[in-house]
């Protein structure tokens, strides 16, 4: 069987293929509406698409997948040996279908006025894998993406380069599917909680100041001693007096390990962790979980600062990421019915999973879940909310974990990874409670660059 599906790999997955629409304000408006996307580069007379939008031009719409069904006169030029790949997955019982991996990269912006043509290719089709999904097997394409300006007069002819774009699917047996979990774990089960914390007399105004966003220690009203943890008495004088006092959250690691495994069920999905020993401006030392850059970064000495990650509905825990320059503020969203079904509709896809509940348990997921389009979105949000305008994306590759599902509230942090002049490449991630939901590397080009590019254009 494997030889069968092999021979798919070269093959056409669309050729001649043309957009069903210009680029165009009111779908850019729409985009930008359902991202929560305020950069003011996307409106007005000047105005470009925002480049995670790409795939957006080349979806189907709502009918005959190859478009002659959709509204519009061109059809999307899908081939017929992409459809009779997808026919002989399904009839290999491999019928559900969830998007596991995206790379766009990104030569010029998109402006209102252009058309997209695209040719697309089959690059790959993997053997059987074994996920918590399902048995299944994931299906890579590359698309290559021109556009010229039909509004202006220019023809398909002149259709310069705009941008390429690698899109892996996993076609798989539904049967089995776990609630909760990405297409790369084998886990089964209900997602486990965190543990509970020990809330006594003692360490009661601790919590009470985690539920209020502070982290409080303890400062002697006899020697003003600081001390952390909670006790009932000053550890340097014996005093029993005390009064709370919140840290500034500012902090330094002063040691740490990485706990690799084999890790607590609750912890599963998100990989290494590290666990410091924080020492904070006021002198004393809380040990605590360092989030927003890789385990195997955190070192001794990192300046830190102080947050709260929600774990459940019950849980808040006070943790600390990198302070500086060079990592991006989180930013947290929550995930409602109304945000995964507008980037559904935003982004043109329209597969059940993202907006009908029954059918989405039918295919094995226990509600609707955000588009891997969506996902992208935002984290080209979460990048520009940060830049300001003046910053030209030229790439995203974005990988899905664990899916969002309504309820969840993603947070995304960042941090700069690469600078080359004007030219910056950053590390993102989105994680929900059950652990990363989007693990994404951003490049972009600041300011006077993207002057010299603008003017280039055609």
């Amino acid at each position: 069987m494997t030889d069968t599906f092999q021979a798919y790999t070269g093959r056409p997955a669309a050729v001649g293929g043309r957009a069903l629409d210009l680029v165009n304000a009111p779908m850019i408006r729409h985009w930008c509406e359902a991202m929560g996307d305020a950069n003011t580069a996307y409106t007005g007379p000047h105005a470009i698409a925002p480049p995670a939008m790409l795939q957006s031009w080349t979806m189907a719409g709502l009918g005959d997948p190859r478009g002659a069904g959709s509204a519009g006169s061109a059809a999307t030029g899908r081939s017929e040996a992409y459809d009779e790949l997808l026919g002989t997955l399904d009839a290999h019982g491999f019928t559900s279908v969830v998007a596991t991996d995206c790379e766009q990269e990104y030569l010029r912006p998109l402006r209102p006025g252009q058309r997209v043509l695209y040719d697309s290719e089959i690059e790959s089709v993997s053997g059987e894998k074994t996920t918590a999904l399902g048995v299944g097997r994931f299906v890579t394409t590359r698309t290559d993406l021109r556009a010229y300006d039909e509004a202006a007069g220019e023809k398909p002819e002149e259709a310069a380069p705009v941008a390429t774009h690698r899109f892996r699917i996993l076609k798989f047996r539904p049967a089995g599917a776990v609630a909760g979990q990405g297409p790369g774990t084998v886990e089964s089960g209900d997602p486990a909680l965190r543990p509970r914390p020990v809330v006594n007399r003692d360490t009661a105004g601790f919590w009470a100041g985690v539920a209020e966003g502070e982290l409080r220690f303890q400062r002697c009203t006899h020697c003003a001693t600081p001390r952390f943890p909670w006790l009932p008495g000053c550890n340097a004088c014996g005093s029993d007096g005390w009064v709370p006092e919140a840290a500034s959250g500012v902090g330094t690691v002063y040691s740490y390990v990485v706990v690799h495994h084999p890790l607590p069920a609750a912890f599963r999905g998100q990989g290494p962790y590290a666990v410091a020993l924080v020492e904070l401006e006021e002198g004393v030392r809380v040990v605590s979980n360092v989030l927003g850059l890789p385990a195997a970064e955190v070192r001794i000495g990192l300046p830190v600062r102080l947050d709260f990650e929600r774990c459940d509905e019950e849980l808040t825990l006070p943790v600390f990421r990198p302070a500086g320059a060079d990592h991006l503020p989180p930013l947290r969203i929550p995930v409602t019915r109304t945000l995964i079904v507008a980037g559904a509709i935003a982004s043109r896809d329209y597969q059940d999973v993202h907006h009908d509940a029954e059918l989405a348990h039918a295919r094995g997921a226990p509600d609707i879940f955000m588009n891997i389009l969506t996902s992208s979105g935002l984290v080209g949000r979460y990048v520009t909310d940060w830049t300001g305008p003046r910053a030209r994306l030229t790439g995203i590759s974005i990988r899905l974990g664990v899916p969002a599902y309504p309820g969840d509230e993603l947070t995304f942090t960042g941090r700069v990874t690469e600078r080359d002049g004007p030219r910056l490449t950053l590390a993102v991630t989105g994680r929900t409670r059950r652990g990363a939901h989007a693990t994404a590397t951003v490049r972009l080009t600041l300011e006077d660059h993207v002057v010299h590019v603008a003017e280039d254009q055609p």
